[in-house]
């Protein structure tokens, strides 16, 4: 009887994205419940489900992720050794410190994944104040240099490059913070010229993921990446790219593209470029 008099409202959604999760589950639900039917789906139907889960795409693209997350996917002993090495370990004597963290928390084939986890932490969980920025502590991306030359397999390397850049491949001022995207460029800056080779790497992974990370969302992530070089240059994390650009150890279709990057004001600037093919 009591059942009766509840009112069940219809739920409405917050957001553009939540609509479309909604109208997807709508299409779902049928087939979610027994007898599970064994036929393929016709195209119109594929299409349209696909459409209802990835139409608001690009909203879940921008939508910025809670710092407090990337704490939970580290251990609390690594994070304070890793605040520990960030904040009071001088430049130059960070070497027995490192040995020791590997030792204990890097140490095996399959311990190689976290160091995904921590590059994570270090670029959005980790933001040093001004003080620690003016120190001789050793800085950010130190340590991730070093973090990416301790994976031993090609995999797990490209995705610790992933953590690395993803913040530039969405970045917009006025919503996500400088400081997610200023170890990769401080990295390729100061690897010039003795690790020549790093800001090679990073640079062709940057135009890698740019021209195939998402493909039907190009245009975004072109946006995304010029306007992330753009702050960098305005803000003064580097007073100039000239040291990417001019360097003659660099592949000259990389400085090309850098370039080209760089001097185009909208994403239309982009479309005549060459892209760099996967291997």
């Amino acid at each position: 009887m009591a059942s009766s008099l509840i009112h069940k409202s219809t739920y409405e959604a917050d957001n553009p994205l939540e609509s479309s999760l909604i109208e997807a589950f709508r299409l779902l639900e049928p087939e979610l419940r027994p007898p599970f039917p064994l036929t393929i789906r016709t195209e119109p139907e594929y299409f349209n489900l696909n459409r209802a889960i990835l139409y608001d795409a690009c909203q879940l693209y921008r939508s910025r992720t809670c710092s407090r997350y990337f704490l939970l996917r580290i251990t609390p002993e690594m994070e304070t050794h890793l605040r520990f090495l960030l904040t009071q370990v001088k430049l130059g004597s960070q070497t027995r410190y490192q040995i020791w963290f590997g030792r204990k928390f890097l140490n095996g084939p399959e311990k190689e994944t976290v160091v995904i986890d921590i590059v994570r932490f270090i670029c959005c969980a980790h933001h040093p104040s001004n003080d620690i920025l003016l120190s001789n502590v050793i800085p950010r991306w130190i340590i991730v240099g070093w973090l990416l030359k301790c994976c031993t397999k090609n995999h797990i390397e490209a995705n610790v490059k992933l953590a690395l850049f993803y913040d530039w491949l969405f970045f917009e001022e006025n919503v996500d913070n400088i400081m997610n995207i200023e170890p990769a460029i401080l990295l390729m800056v100061n690897s010039v010229p003795k690790y020549i080779h790093m800001t090679h790497n990073l640079l062709e992974f940057l135009f890698l993921l740019v021209d195939h990370y998402d493909i039907d969302r190009k245009d975004l992530i072109l946006k995304g990446v010029s306007s992330a070089l753009d702050v960098l240059k305005r803000k003064g994390v580097v007073q100039s790219f000239d040291v990417l650009t001019c360097c003659d150890m660099l592949s000259p279709f990389l400085k090309e593209r850098l370039v080209k990057m760089l001097s185009c004001k909208n994403v239309s600037g982009f479309n005549h470029l060459q892209p760099v093919t996967l291997a």
